[in-house]
């Protein structure tokens, strides 16, 4: 016996008629955004141009290509760069491919070239011409040392480090080795006055100074040192001479 088919109720037919109407009218909705921000898009489209890329051109025709785009060049600083020549853009803001809205600024960092140099020699020269020639090649004076040497005169730069010649970035720091000239032992002088004459020229030798003597007539001081020179206190270079004047 055949089944008769139950019809679907009124409640299931408008639940079911409802659920389409709202996402006929979500669909609508959501295409009517969309048309919405294509529309504002273009709108904001309009006014915008593409940022030319001129990295690595010099300025002057940077300046040019951004200008014919409808933009407005400024430079507004200089950096290092090993890769861009000196006087070339090294960096842009926005960067090249970017819209942006017509008359808008564009600013460009231009190369001062590499920072990589040469020391410099400033060897066999003195000090105020070392720094001089440290600061013009855009290096930094360092420590310098004195030391006593044979074959360098007094004040002349024996040595530096880095060496001259070597690869540097500016602001890189030299060292600086400095002559004092020979080494030459000296003793002070002790006060002679009144001493034997041999007591005096023994002491003398022992200190491994000269003695040059002369006389003077003196009654009351006959054989004793009246005066030397230099004075007591002084110094003397070891194989020097001190006169001294001895009683007579």
């Amino acid at each position: 016996m055949p089944r008769h088919r139950r019809e679907p109720s009124r409640l299931y037919r408008f639940t079911v008629s409802l659920v389409k109407a709202v996402a006929i009218l979500a669909g609508l909705f959501a295409l009517g955004l969309v048309s919405a921000y294509v529309a504002m898009q273009l709108v904001m489209e309009k006014d915008r141009v593409e940022v030319p890329r001129v990295v690595g051109v010099d300025s002057v025709a940077a300046g040019q290509l951004i200008g014919e785009a409808g933009l407005t060049p400024r430079v507004v600083a200089e950096e290092f760069s090993d890769k861009v020549p000196k006087g070339h853009v090294a960096t842009q803001r926005p960067s090249g491919g970017t819209r942006a809205k017509i008359g808008s600024e564009v600013r460009l960092f231009l190369s001062r070239g590499t920072d990589q140099l040469e020391v410099p020699n400033v060897a066999g020269g003195t000090l105020p011409q070392a720094q001089r020639s440290l600061a013009e090649a855009g290096l930094t004076l360092g420590k310098v040392t004195a030391i006593h040497s044979d074959a360098h005169a007094r004040e002349t730069i024996i040595a530096q480090d880095p060496p001259a010649g070597a690869p540097a970035v500016r602001g890189t720091t030299v060292r600086l080795l400095q002559s004092l000239g020979p080494w030459e032992e000296m003793v002070t002088m002790p006060d002679l006055r009144g001493r034997e004459m041999v007591t005096a020229v023994n002491l003398l030798r022992e200190l491994q100074v000269e003695a040059r003597v002369s006389f003077e007539s003196s009654v009351s001081r006959q054989g004793q040192v009246i005066a030397q020179d230099p004075p007591p206190g002084a110094r003397v270079k070891v194989g020097g001479q001190v006169r001294i004047t001895v009683g007579d």
